[in-house]
C-alpha cells in the first residue's frame, strides 16, 4: 500500500459520468484546505502524530543508541515525560534492545499498545528467513509484535559483521522476508530501511510489494541530505533523521552543530538551547521525524514538550539551510 499522509483523489475516471468542472474545482479547494489545516495542526503540536494505514506514528520519538547500561532508566524516564515512540536495534555495537524491553514491561502507566516501537535488522542477519529474522527482537522487547522494523544497513561493511554468526544475504532477500512478517506472520506492522543511498531507494520502490513507511538516515545541519528527502517526498515515505544534534561528528573535540555560532545566536534570540533550535528546524522546517536521545530529563522534556514554543523566521531558516554541505571548522 501507499502510506501517504494525505491521500488526495483529484482525478475521476468514468465514461458514464461527466464531472462538472466547477464542482470538481470546489472539491479540490476543500481538499486543499483540509490539507493545509492538517499541516497546521502538525505544525502546532510537537507530539502530534501522522496516521499511516490506521496506525499512529509520532513525529518525535526517543532514540536509544549509545545509552548502554543506562538504556532502561532513560526509556522509563522518556515514557514518563510523554514519549510514545522508542527506537532501538539488534546491533549490540550501539544498542541494548533487551533493556528497552525491560523498560516497556516495567513502565507502570504506559501500555504496550500505546508505544510505537522500532527496531532494526542487523546486516549480518540479511539471509535469515521468516520468523528467524525477528524472533530474538520479539524476545528482547518482551512483545508479540513490533510496530516498525527497518533494515539497518543494505550490506555488511567495515567490521560490522565480524561479531556473531553471519547468515549472508542481500537486502532484497531480507525485504521479501520483512514483507512476509507483515502479511503472513502478522508480527510486524510496518517496514522500512535505514542508511540506504538514493540509488538503493529507487530500486526499493520498484522492487517492494509492501512499500516502506520510513527511511531513516543521518541528517544534521552540515549534512541535511536533501537528495534522500526528495526521494521520500516523491514516494510518500516518512523521512526519519537520526543524529540531528551532531552526534556523527564524534571526531571533533566539541560538537560542531551545537557549538555553531549561527545556531547559538538564534538560540540566544529565542531564549532556548542550541539543541532546541536544531530540532525545531529539523521537525518544523525540514518536516523530518526526529528521535533525539538524552539521559537528561529536562532535555527530554524540551525536545518533546517545548519544541514548538517558538518559530524560526525566514532569515533564520535561510541561515540554517546555508550550513548544508559545509565542513565544520576544526578547533585549534
Amino acid at each position: 500500500g501507499n502510506y501517504r499522509v494525505f491521500d488526495v483523489l483529484t482525478t475521476f475516471e468514468s465514461s458514464d459520468v461527466v464531472v462538472d468542472a466547477r464542482r470538481h474545482r470546489q472539491k479540490e479547494n476543500v481538499i486543499q484546505k483540509d490539507h493545509q489545516r492538517h499541516e497546521k495542526e502538525l505544525e502546532n503540536e510537537g507530539a502530534k502524530t501522522s496516521s499511516y494505514g490506521g496506525m499512529e506514528m509520532p513525529l518525535i520519538g526517543f532514540g536509544t543508541a549509545g545509552l548502554g547500561s543506562e538504556t532502561k532508566e532513560s526509556v522509563l524516564h522518556a515514557l514518563e515525560v510523554g514519549y510514545r515512540m522508542v527506537d532501538t536495534a539488534q546491533a549490540p555495537e550501539w544498542y541494548r534492545e533487551e533493556l528497552v524491553g525491560e523498560a516497556l514491561a516495567e513502565s507502570n502507566n504506559v501500555k504496550r499498545k500505546d508505544v510505537f516501537v522500532t527496531t532494526k535488522i542487523h546486516p549480518r542477519h540479511l539471509g535469515r528467513k521468516g520468523m528467524d529474522l525477528i524472533e530474538t527482537s520479539l524476545r528482547n522487547l518482551q512483545t508479540d509484535y513490533i510496530d516498525l522494523v527497518l533494515l539497518h544497513y543494505s550490506e555488511c561493511w567495515g567490521n560490522l559483521c565480524q561479531r556473531g554468526e553471519v547468515v549472508p544475504g542481500t537486502w532484497k532477500e531480507a525485504w521479501r522476508e520483512l514483507e512476509r512478517l507483515v502479511k503472513e506472520f502478522k508480527v510486524v506492522r510496518f517496514i522500512g530501511v535505514s542508511n540506504f543511498n538514493a540509488n538503493d531507494l529507487e530500486q526499493l520502490h520498484t522492487f517492494a510489494k509492501v512499500q516502506p513507511l520510513v527511511v531513516q538516515v543521518r541528517s544534521d545541519l552540515f549534512a541535511q541530505d536533501r537528495r534522500t528527502m526528495d526521494v521520500c517526498a516523491k514516494y510518500g515515505w516518512r523521512f526519519e533523521a537520526y543524529s540531528s544534534l551532531g552526534g556523527q561528528w564524534w571526531q571533533y573535540r566539541t560538537n560542531p552543530v551545537l557549538n555553531n555560532d549561527i545556531v547559538k545566536s538564534i538560540a540566544a534570540r529565542h531564549d532556548v538551547s542550541p539543541a532546541m533550535v536544531v530540532l525545531n528546524y529539523a521537525k518544523n522546517v525540514l518536516r523530518q521525524t526526529i528521535i533525539p536521545r538524552s539521559r537528561d530529563r529536562k532535555h527530554m522534556e524540551d525536545s518533546l514538550l517545548r519544541l514548538d514554543s517558538f518559530a524560526l523566521d525566514n532569515e533564520e531558516i535561510e541561515r540554517l539551510k546555508a550550513l548544508d554541505g559545509e565542513v565544520p571548522p576544526r578547533e585549534r
